[in-house]
């Protein structure tokens, strides 16, 4: 993390440069720029919990494994068969850092799994607003079409004969103008 930390005081400048001279593209093809970002954005929150995760369950793993031997104890306290099992914390690019080595492989499974899952139920695509339909009161063509209400024999509605039975629920019948 110090070196990550050194790399950007030392190169703050060109940073800068690169971060001014990509806003205004970003800002003129947000609707095309942004929804990438923002999916690695999310990516990455799941993929570092997921990461957090597997430390923790490594490391109280390897506590109950020393906690539980039954083992005889070496001068430290430990017992002597006590594992080394570690995952790092920050540098998890380290390979060597990793004591089981499929515990990386593993997470590069679990990794391409929460890809797989984005991809299914949060796909990346460009959204469109929908045009919004507006009425205008004072035209015909908004008022409705005569008849336009089915309420008659057939339709579940009231068959018009006297002392008929209404039919599908509470449908008052209309006369076949539509009010």
């Amino acid at each position: 993390m110090e070196a990550l930390i050194a790399n950007v005081q030392e190169n703050a400048v060109i940073y800068g440069v690169i971060a001014i001279c990509l806003t205004p593209l970003i800002y003129l093809t947000r609707k095309y720029s942004v929804p990438p970002i923002l999916y690695a954005v999310e990516f990455s929150i799941y993929a570092t919990g997921m990461h957090v995760a597997i430390h923790v369950l490594v490391g109280v793993t390897r506590w109950f494994k020393e906690s539980s031997s039954m083992k005889a104890l070496a001068e430290d306290g430990k017992p002597l068969d006590a594992p080394t099992w570690s995952t790092p914390l920050v540098d998890f690019w380290d390979r060597a850092a990793y004591d089981p080595i499929w515990v990386w492989k593993f997470e590069v499974v679990l990794l391409v799994i929460i890809l797989m899952l984005m991809w299914r139920y949060r796909p990346m695509q460009v959204q469109r607003k929908s045009k919004r339909k507006t009425q205008e009161y004072g035209k015909s063509s908004a008022r409705g079409k005569a008849g336009g209400y089915s309420g008659g024999a057939g339709h579940g509605g009231y068959s018009g004969r006297p002392g008929a039975p209404k039919k599908g629920g509470f449908k008052a019948p209309r006369n076949p103008r539509g009010r």
